[in-house]
């Protein structure tokens, strides 16, 4: 009873420290941002073009992307990108499947698709920066370890707060997002088809014997499902840099830094092969269920998995040894 008291009460911290309520004021003003600017977009372009009919519109960008092909400039990983993009958009106009329908539900799957990568972890870093480094420099760390109850329940406890934390970021997420969205374009779309079974290669060959669709509303449940284990991962990460440095400050910003380095990384050295050993270049898991090309050559789904599992582990392991071992006296 008392270990869920310690629980509960760190859930409570954190629910009113103003951190976490200016998370959800950000994500809630980003949600509408991004959906004006996309409402805005879409009618610009159809303006251009002349029509609202999707077939002229994904016509369009399939000639733009044929054209972009052709640049000397693009590294190989980019050449994979848009061949991919090339041979999913045929697929689409051959069998009438409309990719840009207008719907919270389509939205929603955008936003997690291409948040997960770093918008979403740095909501999670934000979160998870202080766990235990602002115990530490406040100096409460020393009344909870006054209640009785050993060094590894008490942090024990602020990882399972922690883990429980993130399931209501993302709840929020998908609240936020589903109701935002749908002022502009309507709380429809859950049962449109999408594609899924796209098998790409980091060369960009693209398989399609095996594709087949599913309704949206399953595929929002995959890709926010993948989400939350990448979100995880990064939330064992930032507990582990939070247990190490006694700066809450400190720790935000090492992860922060770790979080933007490795996108910058998977964009401007794809080629180098051990990067696909870094957690931050694994966090897409959502682009194995859409066929999108690894950000690295040899990366497949199971692989990604077990990266993630293997710095989760050895973060909270490491993170556990420190602790009831750490003089805080």
């Amino acid at each position: 009873m008392v270990f869920w008291h310690l629980v509960s009460n760190e859930i409570t911290k954190m629910l009113r420290k103003r951190r976490f309520q200016v998370v959800l004021v950000i994500l809630v003003v980003l949600m509408a941002l991004f959906s004006y600017a996309e409402r805005q977009a879409a009618l610009v372009l159809a303006h251009q073009l002349g029509t609202t009919d999707w077939r002229v519109h994904l016509q369009e960008q399939l000639t733009h992307q044929t054209n972009r092909l052709q640049s000397p400039f693009l590294s190989p990983a980019e050449k994979a990108a848009i061949q991919a993009t090339l041979q999913e958009g045929q697929y689409e106009l051959s069998h009438n499947i409309n990719p840009f329908a207008p719907g919270a539900a389509t939205f929603m799957r955008s936003f997690m698709d291409e948040g997960i990568t770093l918008l979403i972890p740095l909501f999670v870093v934000v979160i998870a920066a202080d766990m235990v480094s602002s115990e530490v420099s406040g100096g409460t760390i020393k009344m909870l370890l006054t209640r009785g109850v050993s060094r590894a329940k008490v942090l024990l406890s602020k990882l399972i707060a922690l883990f429980l934390l993130v399931a209501m970021l993302f709840l929020a997420i998908g609240v936020a997002s589903w109701a935002v969205s749908g002022l502009f374009f309507g709380y429809t779309g859950f049962g449109l088809p999408v594609l899924m079974g796209f098998q790409t290669t980091a060369t960009g060959f693209v398989n399609i014997s095996h594709v087949y669709t599913i309704p949206q509303w399953k595929y929002l449940f995959m890709t926010f499902g993948l989400g939350f284990f990448s979100s995880l991962s990064v939330a064992c990460l930032a507990f582990f840099v939070s247990t190490l440095v006694r700066s809450t400050a400190s720790s935000m910003g090492i992860m922060m830094a770790a979080l933007i380095a490795g996108t910058l990384l998977t964009a401007l050295a794809s080629n180098w092969t051990p990067a696909k050993y870094l957690p931050v270049v694994n966090l897409g898991l959502s682009g194995y269920l859409n066929g999108s090309p690894p950000p690295v050559a040899g990366m497949t789904f199971p692989f990604s998995i077990a990266v993630l599992c293997a710095w989760s582990v050895a973060s909270i392991a490491v993170s556990f040894a420190v602790f009831v071992r750490r003089d805080v006296m």
